[in-house]
């Protein structure tokens, strides 16, 4: 009888567990972003072997700048919009007008990006990093940034909405899509850099336009007075956001400008070969941070504190534990990872690899909570930390990059994201009571 109320219990748990909306929503987060990476990783395996660790250093540092002025083109509004929708999701008039006001600031935010990116592409190119060549690529580039912003914006309001099947959806739509069209561009029609460029701009944009259909009957021209104060106040939330996740972006991203900046573009290749490979110790963190944003913001509204501490300290807890097996996967068959991904060619990205993989250890608990201070209106206490943690890191990779080489980016990267996990655990320690 033991053993069958053992099991009945069991069977209720496994429904119950099932059935959990949260598990529902880490679930699509975590195949969207599982299908993100294996796209970028494919594609880049591709491009590596067909173009050589130069070509795929050069692609690296086009894309690499297309993710910086994204940050910009969006402008913060597509988080802004997730808070917002999470926590007036009952009241559907408020929910239309900040969705509508969020649409209409996008597509201006991403046109002026597009336009200063145009601008300036002949000195990024030339001048910084001494890659003519980049010029065109760049310029295609700015076709991206509006549609990417709409999109944005439209992945905001679904995660909002906790619509994590939709959230997926497009994300895996346009991953499909940048991978297929860039392997027909760089392959059937041997266009080189130039086609791998193309492959993600022609998705972009027709996912871009494709998003709206998800929102479409949210969307309806607010009045100018309503437009106005709230693209105010989204404007105000999605500065620091914007600031605080290109900040971040320079955390992880600047070691592969500098490396092009003070070395060659085979060496970038190199660079990105190990940030691709350690991308994978990313993943599951990024899938918890994407279903914890609206949650921790839905508590902190109702004020449940103690939830969002549990939430808080059993997520970085099992993530580190999670990591250390990323890490001793890495360590034993790094080198295998490398030679079956890319070719021998790119040997020289294990010890930086290697590297990484410590920063990131450590950092990964972090990350997927890492919105948190966002969800409780702190959000300009993400924005000054993480300016202090990119400062470090500039810094850093500008004294060791040029005497160190590729050892020199990744070590600054690595002490940098162990400061960043120090500093923010402090303040969440501070603002939550987390012991």
């Amino acid at each position: 009888m033991f053993f069958i109320n053992k099991l009945i219990n069991a069977r209720q748990y496994i429904l119950s567990y099932r059935s959990n909306k949260t598990i529902r929503d880490v679930q699509w987060s975590f195949l969207s972003l599982v299908t993100s990476s294996l796209a970028h990783l494919l594609l880049r395996m591709v491009l590596g072997k067909e173009l050589g660790p130069k070509g795929l250093g050069t692609y690296t540092l086009v894309f690499t700048i297309y993710i910086f002025g994204m940050q910009f083109a969006a402008f913060g509004f597509g988080a802004a919009l997730t808070n917002s929708v999470a926590k007036y999701k009952n009241n559907i008039s408020k929910t239309k007008d900040y969705i509508s006001s969020g649409v209409i600031g996008s597509i201006v935010s991403g046109s002026i990006m597009g336009i200063i990116l145009y601008s300036s592409s002949e000195f990024i190119s030339v001048n910084f990093f001494h890659i003519p060549e980049m010029v065109t690529l760049l310029k295609i580039t700015t076709v991206c940034f509006p549609f990417i912003a709409i999109q944005k914006v439209t992945l905001g309001t679904l995660n909002g909405f906790r619509k994590m099947d939709h959230f997926a959806a497009i994300n895996i739509l346009q991953n499909t899509f940048v991978f297929l069209v860039s392997i027909f561009f760089v392959f059937f029609l041997n266009m080189g850099i130039t086609g791998a460029v193309i492959g993600f701009v022609v998705p972009t944009v027709m996912i871009g336009v494709l998003s709206l259909l998800y929102i479409r009957r949210s969307f309806s021209l607010p009045s100018r007075i309503v437009l106005v104060n709230i693209l105010r106040e989204i404007t105000w939330f999605g500065f620091y956001v914007v600031l605080g996740n290109s900040i971040n972006m320079i955390n992880t991203q600047i070691g592969s400008l500098l490396i092009g900046r003070f070395m060659s573009e085979t060496d970038v290749g190199y660079y990105a070969t190990a940030v691709i490979i350690i991308q994978g110790m990313t993943l599951i963190p990024s899938a918890i941070n994407t279903v914890a944003t609206p949650a921790i913001a839905t508590h902190h509204e109702k004020k449940e504190h103690s939830k969002i501490k549990k939430l808080v300290k059993n997520t970085m807890i099992k993530i580190f534990l999670i990591e250390i097996i990323f890490l001793i996967l890495l360590t034993v068959f790094g080198k295998y990872i490398i030679l079956i991904l890319f070719s021998e060619e790119f040997i020289p990205a294990y010890t930086p690899m290697l590297i990484l993989s410590i920063g990131y250890l450590i950092y990964a608990p972090w990350m997927s909570v890492g919105s948190i201070f966002a969800s409780i209106g702190k959000v300009n206490l993400s924005f000054k930390l993480n300016g202090l943690c990119a400062i470090l890191n500039t810094t850093l990779n500008f004294l060791l990059i040029p005497k160190f080489g590729l050892i020199g980016a990744a070590s600054s990267t690595t002490f940098s994201l162990i400061f960043t996990f120090i500093l923010n655990l402090c303040f969440i320690i501070k603002y939550i009571n987390i012991k």
